[in-house]
């Protein structure tokens, strides 16, 4: 028997305050596969992952998570792993990147032994080898606060991932990272997801070459509506790209499998 659905949206639809954000929403995420989701601003992008990841009520339609309308909100949001740049400030700047990733499993930011809720020498082996399995061993020990920006983004998708997540958000993970940070970051990112057991992933990004060849498919946004979703490499077209960015492509590149928009 095939596993359910990661994750399933029927006809939903986000209202609030007499605007409609979301209409006629459709999509579904099946087991190992790894999303990215496009659009300019104001499309709809952070109120899908909200509604995806139980932090809105959908106004209409449903939202099916594992086959199930999941209810206990609390127990999903731990059930998803959302990693954005942001996360990186909660994090004190002394702890290492050892002890960052076992705070995922304690649902704490910043390492705190309370008398009879304490990590456990499993947790630590487990974090250890984690960091191992995304080829981050190297900073097991460092301060977090040393840690280059792709390096947090390591250590914080390895921090996600203890808690053993269905689902991991990546919400534009390189904002901010100059291009020799971000190339590594990458190179690393579609390494990782390719090779190793983990959950279904979504990408979500302004820029088109920031969908490594792992992120096999796309959904498309344009004023709270699906635009195309699919095959990356069917759904990213030029004509597409310029009818919702409502801007002039010179040409769209494949370079290494991945999209490189030339603007005019």
């Amino acid at each position: 028997m095939s596993n359910p659905p990661i994750l399933e949206f029927e006809n939903v639809g986000y209202r609030q305050q007499q605007t409609q954000i979301l209409s006629d929403i459709n999509w579904m995420l099946d087991d190992g596969e790894h999303w990215a989701v496009l659009g300019p601003n104001g499309s709809g992008k952070t109120t899908l992952l909200e509604v995806a990841c139980g932090y809105l009520w959908p106004s209409s339609g449903r939202v099916l998570r594992l086959g199930e309308e999941m209810l206990d909100l609390r127990q999903l949001r731990r059930s998803i792993g959302w990693v954005t740049s942001e996360l990186a400030t909660k994090i004190p700047l002394e702890e290492t990147a050892l002890e960052t990733v076992v705070t995922g499993r304690l649902s704490q930011w910043g390492l705190k032994f309370f008398l009879g809720d304490q990590p456990s020498e499993q947790d630590f082996a487990d974090a250890r080898a984690l960091l191992s399995q995304l080829s981050c061993s190297h900073l097991v020990a460092k301060p977090f606060g040393v840690l280059s920006q792709g390096e947090r983004q390591q250590v914080l998708i390895a921090r996600a991932r203890m808690a053993e997540p269905f689902l991991l958000v990546l919400d534009e993970p390189c904002a901010g990272m100059d291009p020799g940070v971000r190339e590594r970051f990458l190179g690393w990112l579609n390494e990782v997801v390719s090779k190793t057991t983990g959950p279904t992933t979504i990408l979500v990004t302004h820029h088109l070459e920031e969908i490594v060849p792992c992120i096999s498919q796309t959904l498309m946004l344009a004023e709270g509506r699906i635009v195309a979703s699919g095959r990356t490499h069917e759904v990213v077209t030029k004509t597409r790209i310029e009818e919702v960015y409502q801007t002039s492509l010179y040409k769209l590149e494949n370079v290494a499998g991945r999209l490189w928009p030339l603007w005019k």
